[in-house]
């Protein structure tokens, strides 16, 4: 695979060695509907290549099927996304496939979202989510970047055990793009 971080501007959001953005991170899972998932969030120490992890069993139990740590996006988050190609996250796992879901202030059903799929294999990479290639779930809204109210990382659909854990996140952008 080609190493696409020497021609991409990051970004920062979250870093796990930076304490001013560890805090913002919250979990939930199917539980407030009668779902039987449960998610934790771990946090690992300082100078590991883990950060913080989403851990935690997927049910299909009373309809349930998910777990999430999702990320509220500020307004101060969002002053220069225009100028930003999409989405990365610096992660690691246990090999599962995860989504990344982004839900805008557009959106008032819990279960819309716009949605991207990747696996958290064992060592750690950089994944990279161009907006315009999140797929919207149950709503015919356009994604509008600048409306992003929250990121997460989530475990759904089927029942496993999830361990994912994400050292960065943020938004980059392709060095010489001046359009995106």
């Amino acid at each position: 695979m080609k190493d696409m971080t020497a021609s991409l501007m990051h970004a920062p959001l979250f870093r796990a060695d930076d304490p001013q953005t560890t805090n913002r991170w919250r979990t939930a899972d199917d539980r407030v509907m009668g779902g039987e998932s449960v998610a934790r969030m771990d946090w690992q120490p300082p100078g590991t290549e883990q950060g913080v992890c989403l851990r935690g069993d997927v049910s299909l139990a009373n309809r349930g099927g998910f777990i999430q740590i999702k990320w509220p996006v500020t307004a101060g988050d969002l002053v220069n996304i225009d100028g930003y190609t999409g989405l990365y996250i610096h992660a690691m796992g246990n090999g599962e496939a995860y989504n990344l879901h982004l839900r805008t202030r557009w959106l008032w059903l819990p279960w819309q979202s716009y949605r991207q799929t990747f696996h958290a294999e064992l060592q750690p990479r950089y994944h990279y989510f161009p907006f315009d290639a999140f797929e919207p779930y149950k709503t015919a809204t356009p994604f509008a970047p600048r409306q992003l109210k929250t990121i997460a990382v989530v475990a759904i659909g089927r029942a496993f055990t999830a361990d994912v854990c994400v050292r960065e996140m943020g938004f980059y952008s392709r060095l010489g793009d001046t359009t995106d």
